[in-house]
């Protein structure tokens, strides 16, 4: 195991010392790996949904169920992209050693966005109680609302990285 050289705020500290240099050493390439195994296992996880996926959709393709296969494909299909942000959020993690906000906003947004094409789906499907009726129109709301702020958040995260970069270049001229 190779140790990298101590940043100047490490050399300079003198609370760090070269045990606890290692034991972080160690600590983050323990973190590294456990973070490779869940990407390797996020994208192992993607790929049997998408084969589930089409394997499914072949069967149910028939007159009689090509909603519900429709249905169901589009909902598993969101499924994927969920776990594929998931795994792009490690992958980032692993070549920044930062956590980005943005694949989670995406996670969000694509999760609400599935449970409102579920719920518009049974409805046209399904022909439901009054009662049931009202309680997913309140569902269909709440899941617009939070796609809306979750936008929102997305917009101001990104705004606010311009403007971080703009002020950089205007520190560094």
């Amino acid at each position: 195991m190779s140790t990298s050289s101590p940043s100047p705020s490490e050399e300079t500290s003198p609370w760090i010392t070269r045990p606890r240099r290692r034991l972080l050493s160690l600590l983050s390439a323990t973190d590294d790996l456990l973070q490779c195994v869940a990407g390797f296992l996020l994208a192992g996880i993607a790929i049997v949904l998408l084969y589930h996926t089409v394997a499914v959709f072949g069967r149910m393709l028939s007159p009689h169920h090509y909603q519900e296969a429709v249905l169901a494909a589009i909902h598993d299909i969101l499924l994927v992209m969920i776990v594929l942000e998931l795994l792009w959020t490690v992958l980032t993690y692993l070549r920044e050693h930062t956590v980005p906000l943005e694949p989670f906003l995406f996670v969000g947004i694509i999760s609400s966005v599935r449970k409102l094409l579920l719920i518009g789906a049974q409805m046209s499907i399904e022909h439901s109680e009054a009662a049931v009726v009202q309680l997913q129109l309140r569902e269909m709301i709440t899941h617009g609302g939070l796609v809306f702020v979750l936008i929102v958040g997305l917009v101001l995260v990104r705004w606010s990285r311009r403007w971080r970069l703009k002020d950089d270049l205007r520190v560094n001229k």
